[in-house]
């Protein structure tokens, strides 16, 4: 059947040089803009999470989308997770503990998990949804006071939550992850941790 064989059909499309070709191409974008790449991917990550658990599993419509909480998904994944991590985990943890062994990597896994995560991630993210919920507006006193009562709350649970999926996904990242994937690496491992932390947060 000639039409089976035709470029537009999913034989074509989907073969392996194709996706070889695809996957190559990737790669080169990610080597040659790294920041923005991963910038790219962990805004996108954190809005989609959002929206998945606002629709499928709150129940919300596309009308009824909480767009101030989403919205401080997309600016933590982007400004954060994107740019900031990029510096965090590609430079300066490099710095701070060079190399891939097990255990350079499982230095790194710490370093993030027990030093970054609980002492600049969760503020940084509060600080972000205070300023989105109007609490810096109202005063310093207020967008303090917001982040705190949000870190006397709920950040135990979240950092269990965190630490459960994390502590293996770190030591893989930096065990096995080039750099310039680490961020879309972290992303797309992430899309699990924001989906359970947005549904903490619903």
């Amino acid at each position: 059947n000639a039409s089976f064989l035709s470029p537009l059909s999913p034989t074509t499309m989907f073969s392996l040089p194709s996706l070889s070709a695809t996957i190559r191409s990737l790669n080169a974008m990610a080597a040659a803009r790294p920041v923005a790449f991963g910038a790219t991917s962990a805004a996108v990550k954190t809005t989609a999470a959002d929206v998945l658990v606002q629709t499928a599993v709150e129940g919300r419509s596309l009308e009824t989308l909480d767009l101030r909480r989403t919205a401080v998904f997309t600016l933590f994944g982007g400004g954060w997770m994107g740019f900031g991590q990029y510096y965090l985990y590609c430079r300066l943890f490099e710095r701070l503990v060079p190399g891939t062994t097990a255990l350079a990597s499982a230095g790194k896994a710490a370093l993030d998990q027990l030093v970054h995560v609980p002492l600049l991630y969760f503020p940084l993210f509060y600080s972000i949804d205070a300023l989105l919920q109007g609490a810096w507006a109202r005063g310093v006193a207020c967008g303090v006071e917001h982040v705190q009562h949000r870190l006397r709350t709920e950040l135990k649970e979240s950092l269990y939550a965190n630490w459960s999926l994390w502590l293996p996904a770190s030591f893989v990242g930096f065990r096995l992850v080039p750099p310039h994937w680490r961020i879309p690496y972290v992303s797309a491992v992430s899309m699990v941790w924001t989906t359970w932390w947005s549904v903490l947060h619903q």
